[in-house]
């Protein structure tokens, strides 16, 4: 005959592991299931990448700064001094988020545009700026854009200089 101690002994010891493993399943579970929401939640909200490619040729058919606009994660981002008519010719992309576009395509071609916070200026005075024959609008030149040429490029209310006939054949607008 057993004894009744050890019956409540191993009953006893089977109830607490039981209580244990459960436990402690239900921790590790619920521990798992809070990293993988803060997982998901901070995957989500990092800013999705978006590339700008230029195409300095062809007409730079992806330059045109009112088609570049409706990327931007602020639709009431202003085009001023001409910019709604420029289109940006360039071999190299830009890759930003849509937060911050428009401040890195002015930091980027900073010989065409100049970014106040609330608007994109084109500079009329920049060398980096031409103007399309039968006043068909701008071009900025993004090779040459990579500089700052200075306070006086902004130049509002100046005639912008044509441009030439071999920076049309480069870029496709002209034969």
């Amino acid at each position: 005959m057993r004894k009744p101690e050890v019956t409540i002994t191993g009953s006893f010891q089977r109830g607490v592991r039981f209580v244990l493993e459960h436990a402690l399943g239900t921790v590790i579970g619920a521990a798992t299931l809070l990293l993988l929401g803060w997982f998901v939640a901070y995957s989500w909200s990092l800013p999705k990448p978006i590339t700008f490619d230029f195409q300095a040729e062809q007409r730079c058919p992806n330059g045109k700064l009112t088609t570049i606009q409706k990327r931007f994660a602020d639709q009431n981002i202003r085009l001023t001094n001409g910019a709604d008519r420029l289109t940006i010719c360039d071999t190299e992309a830009l890759k930003t988020v849509r937060s911050e576009a428009p401040r890195d395509l002015a930091a980027k071609y900073k010989g065409c545009l100049r970014w106040d916070g609330r608007e994109l200026i084109m500079l009329r005075g920049s060398e980096s700026v031409c103007e399309l024959p039968g006043e068909a609008g701008y071009i900025c030149d993004g090779a040459k854009a990579r500089n700052y040429p200075g306070p006086s490029a902004l130049g509002i209310g100046q005639k912008v200089p044509r441009c030439s006939t071999n920076l049309l054949r480069q870029l496709g607008f002209a034969q």
